[in-house]
C-alpha cells in the first residue's frame, strides 16, 4: 500500500498535483515539522491510496478494518509514519463526506486508530490553524477583483484584453472558494458589459468554485468525528484543550 517513488520526475509529477489538493496545502506543514524518514510526496500518495482502498471497499467498521491497519504497519517500523499515514488518511476521508455518502462512517472508524497517537490532537490544531490563515488568500482576491475594476474603467487593448482575464483567472483558480467567489462576481459584471466574451473563462472559473466547495475540509466539523477529549476545534475563534 505504501508508494516510494523511485524516479525524481515522477515524483515532481505527483507532487505538482498535490499543489492542487486542500489537504496537501493544509497538512503538508504540520507533518514537515515531524521530520519524517519518508518523502513527503510519497506519504500522502500512499495515504490517499490507502483512504481510496477503505472507502472503495466500504470497510467502516472498527473489527473489520483492524486487518488492513495491521497489513499497513507491517509495511513501516517506524511509528510517526504510520500514524501519519493514518492521519492523512482520516483528513481525506472527512475532506470528501460531502461527495461520498460513506466517508464519514469510514472515517469514524478509522479515527480510533488514529486517537492511539498521542500526537493526534495537536496535528488536528496545527490543521485548524493553517486553514485559518488561508483565509489570507482574501487579500489576494482584493488585489484580483481591484484590476478587474480598473480594466471596467480604463480603456484596455483589445488584443490584450483577453489574456488579461485569462492571467487573472489562472491565478485566482489556487485561491480558497470564498476568494474565488469574490472575484466572480467582479467578473461575471465585466462579462456582461462586454457581450459575455469572457464566458469561458467565467465558466472555468465557477467551475472551479463548485469542485472546491463540494471538497472543503472546514475543520471545525472535524468535532463531530474526531471523537478525541483533547481537542475541541474552532470554539469562539479558539482552540480549547
Amino acid at each position: 500500500m505504501i508508494v516510494k517513488f523511485n524516479n525524481a520526475e515522477e515524483r515532481r509529477i505527483a507532487r505538482l498535483k498535490l499543489y492542487k489538493d486542500d489537504v496537501f496545502l493544509i497538512a503538508h506543514e504540520a507533518l514537515m515539522d515531524l521530520n519524517l524518514p519518508m518523502d513527503i510526496v510519497d506519504l500522502f500518495v500512499s495515504a490517499g491510496k490507502f483512504s481510496s482502498f477503505l472507502l472503495e471497499n466500504d470497510l467502516d467498521e472498527r473489527e473489520v478494518m483492524q486487518y488492513e491497519i495491521k497489513d499497513l504497519r507491517g509495511e513501516t517500523n517506524d511509528d510517526k509514519v504510520f500514524y501519519s499515514l493514518l492521519f492523512i488518511s482520516f483528513v481525506q476521508l472527512c475532506a470528501l463526506r460531502k461527495v461520498q455518502p460513506n466517508a464519514v462512517t469510514v472515517a469514524s472508524a478509522l479515527v480510533g486508530f488514529c486517537n492511539e497517537y498521542e500526537g493526534f490532537a495537536d496535528l488536528l490544531k496545527k490543521l485548524e490553524k493553517k486553514e485559518r490563515t488561508r483565509w489570507f488568500d482574501g487579500k489576494r482576491a482584493n488585489l484580483l477583483t481591484y484590476e478587474l475594476k480598473c480594466i471596467e474603467k480604463e480603456a484596455v487593448e483589445d488584443h490584450r484584453l483577453t489574456e488579461i482575464i485569462e492571467e487573472l483567472v489562472e491565478e485566482s483558480l489556487g485561491m480558497s472558494v470564498d476568494a474565488m467567489q469574490a472575484v466572480e462576481i467582479v467578473l461575471s459584471r465585466l462579462n456582461d458589459k462586454q457581450g459575455h466574451r469572457f464566458q469561458e473563462q467565467l465558466n472555468t472559473l465557477r467551475k472551479t468554485i463548485d469542485e472546491k466547495s463540494k471538497l472543503q475540509i472546514n475543520i471545525e466539523k472535524l468535532n463531530d468525528i474526531h471523537n478525541n477529549e483533547k481537542v475541541t476545534l474552532g470554539y469562539n475563534g479558539r482552540i480549547e484543550n
